[in-house]
């Protein structure tokens, strides 16, 4: 078996299903995670790294049923709703570049420093 079967049989192992804020779909946040590099996503780098992936799994499942215990079904929900709508709305804001904002250009900005 190569290097990279073993890889895919590792990261087949972590499950799919996310309770916690992060998707597939989400914006990569660089002060948490750090840089993404493609090679760290292909093989785990560590064994501890699958065991770190699962313990954040394994809270984010321990915590949404000791809310619904607590607080009932609904409130489990609603939490992943508001992680869900804090996405949406980071998304769109990480869309709207600078220019946009200030509706000048770079060329409008070195021709106004030069006045």
């Amino acid at each position: 078996m190569n290097a990279r079967g073993l890889g895919s049989q590792l990261k087949d192992s972590i499950p799919v299903t996310e309770l916690s804020a992060s998707g597939p779909f989400e914006s990569h946040d660089l002060l948490q995670k750090g840089f993404s590099c493609v090679k760290n996503e292909l093989l785990p780098s560590h064994p501890l790294e699958l065991s770190g992936k699962k313990f954040q799994l394994d809270q984010d499942k321990m915590n949404f049923s000791t809310l619904r215990n607590i607080q009932g079904l609904f409130a489990p929900l609603k939490l992943q709703m508001e992680f869900k709508a804090v996405q949406q709305v980071q998304k769109k804001i990480n869309s709207i570049a600078f220019t946009n904002i200030i509706a000048v250009t770079n060329l409008e900005m070195k021709h106004a420093h030069q006045k």
